[in-house]
């Protein structure tokens, strides 16, 4: 477990010391939860006193009769908030470089982004083909092109920020400093895992079957850990949730979902079991794919230290 020793290790880069971890949860936790909660709390209050009876929220938390751009765009800038945080923490407090939380390289390996940003955007696009199939009018098309297209332009920009956050956080910052007093792959995993799934568990996805929606998302969080501390590097995970992420986002996304979106398809039913079956078979195809004929390794004279 070479890769995944030199990950971790680069966190006894800067200060590590205790009280630094609590100074940074708190900042990144007041500009993610606190700061990046105003624009959606400024929307919402906007829509209850506009006047308007058209305009509101739904008993899932999601806005109605709002511009799908504006309610797109003011929970994501909790994302960047949050990016923010993560990188005031390791600058300002731990004071290492911000590269350490992504590689121990001295670039990012944007052909492994890539790699898996692809696998898993296909194979996202042949499990929806799937269940499409077994299940005919659970699909349904729902182009608008006159929303569809400035749509497209800001989920480029604000999804990629919003899943970059997340991996930075949960398979970077906290793995790798637990990683500092254990070093089990699989314990790693599973507490990267489980850290991912709690807040995830808010979201109106997972109140229709909160056992079986709570292990889809401590499968994920757990093979995206995985996946980074095999590889020894956050670019694979960086990828996958990207690609998860854009899928939904613009090509086919749920009623009942905590990002709705006006994409491709509209999925009118989500089938609980057909998600979490087909989020298992598809990472364990992902891992054998990416730790099988595409992985590559580094050259160490690309290494630093």
């Amino acid at each position: 477990m070479q890769n995944m020793n030199a990950y971790l290790d680069l966190a006894r880069q800067g200060k590590n010391n205790w009280w630094c971890f609590i100074l940074a949860f708190v900042l990144i936790l007041f500009l993610w939860q606190i700061l990046g909660a105003l624009p959606s709390v400024f929307l919402l209050i906007w829509v209850l006193a506009d006047g308007n009876p058209l305009t509101g929220v739904s008993p899932a938390g999601q806005f109605v009769g709002v511009d799908p751009l504006l309610s797109f765009a003011a929970p994501m800038l909790a994302s960047v908030l949050f990016l923010v945080g993560i990188f005031l923490a390791i600058r300002l407090i731990h004071q290492r470089p911000f590269r350490t939380l992504i590689t121990p390289a001295h670039a990012f390996a944007w052909g492994r982004f890539f790699q898996g940003f692809t696998v898993w955007f296909i194979l996202s696009g042949l499990l929806s083909l799937m269940e499409s199939l077994l299940y005919p009018g659970r699909y349904v098309w729902t182009l608008d092109l006159r929303r569809y297209i400035p749509f497209i332009f800001l989920a480029l920009i604000m999804v990629p920020i919003q899943t970059s956050a997340e991996e930075l956080f949960f398979r970077a910052y906290v793995l790798q400093g637990v990683g500092l007093h254990l070093r089990n792959i699989w314990i790693l995993s599973a507490i990267s895992g489980f850290l991912f799934m709690v807040p995830h568990l808010l979201n109106p996805e997972a109140r229709l079957n909160y056992g079986l929606m709570g292990f889809y998302y401590f499968f994920i969080g757990a093979v995206m850990a995985y996946v980074t501390l095999r590889d020894g590097r956050l670019e694979l995970a960086l990828g996958l949730h990207a690609a998860n992420n854009l899928f939904s986002a613009l090509i086919a996304n749920y009623t009942v979902t905590v990002m709705p979106t006006p994409s491709l398809f509209t999925v009118n039913t989500l089938d609980v079991v057909y998600s979490v079956s087909a989020a298992v078979i598809g990472l364990i195809v992902f891992v054998l794919v990416l730790d099988g004929p595409l992985r590559r390794r580094l050259p160490d004279e690309k290494l630093v230290g």
